[in-house]
């Protein structure tokens, strides 16, 4: 999908007071991520959050001053094993079995 259609990382936007990591892709879609499900910029001040860089012409994200590497593809598998577990949950495995019952 990253190769044969060109899905690029457009921007990022950390929010460390929301536990927060916005991935904007240049398809227009956004992926989030749990800062405190990324050990290194759980521990990132501020700052060094708001220090990235595109690398691999937008397949992945570069923080220097952390030393830490996130690809796109990494992002998107873990969105859809989220999406799966949120669609598997007990919760919405109720709502649905009383809706069709």
């Amino acid at each position: 999908m990253i190769l044969r259609d060109g899905l690029r990382i457009a921007d990022v936007h950390p929010y460390k007071d929301l536990d927060l990591l916005a991935i904007v892709l240049n398809s227009g879609d956004v992926l989030q991520a749990r800062l405190s499900d990324l050990a290194t910029l759980h521990k990132a001040t501020d700052v060094q959050l708001h220090q990235w860089r595109l690398i691999g012409g937008g397949i992945g994200i570069h923080w220097e001053a952390l030393d830490e590497d996130l690809s796109l593809r990494g992002f998107i598998r873990d969105s859809a094993q989220q999406e799966a577990l949120r669609r598997l949950s007990p919760a919405r495995r109720t709502r649905t079995k009383k809706t069709t019952a």
